[in-house]
Formats: C-alpha cells, structure tokens, sequence
C-alpha cells in the first residue's frame, strides 16, 4: 500500500467520521434501516424455507426489502398476508 493509497483511506475514514458527526440522528436512522433490511432478508430466507411446503412463498427483491426494512416484522407479516390471501 503505497503513501498516496494511505492518506486517501484517511480522508475517506475523516470524511466518514465527521458526517457521522455532523448528521448523527439521519446515520442512525440509515443504519437503523439497512440493519433491518438485511435481517428481513435472512428471517425471509427461513419463513420461506420453512413454510414453502405449505405454498406460502414471499420472493425476495427489492420491493420487499424495502418494506420490511421500513415496517420490520409487522412488514414481514403483512407480506405473507398478502401472499395467501392474493
């Protein structure tokens, strides 16, 4: 890793740290987000694994991930009412 490879890695790493300084609630809220999308994502992997034998099957693209990272659990269920009902 040469010297010009290393001092931007620091601005990088400085400018992450002073938005994250700057915008504390928003960060949160971004990484309170991304958080839940990606446990929506694997708790869609089980549900789908284990009630698949039943038809019950909720795909996973970008539309559900945004709705379960938004509404969490309540977003999964309504998710599969959906799915069975429609």
């Amino acid at each position: 890793m040469g010297s010009n490879d290393f001092l931007i890695l620091l601005i990088i790493a400085g400018v992450i740290i002073l938005t994250i300084m700057v915008f504390p609630k928003p960060v949160k809220l971004l990484l309170r987000t991304i958080i839940q999308g990606v446990g929506g994502v694997l708790g869609l992997l089980i549900f789908n694994f284990l009630l698949s034998p039943l038809g019950w099957y909720v795909g996973i693209n970008w539309a559900t991930i945004l709705i379960i990272a938004i509404l969490g659990i309540p977003g999964m269920v309504f998710l599969y009412f959906l799915n069975i009902f429609f």
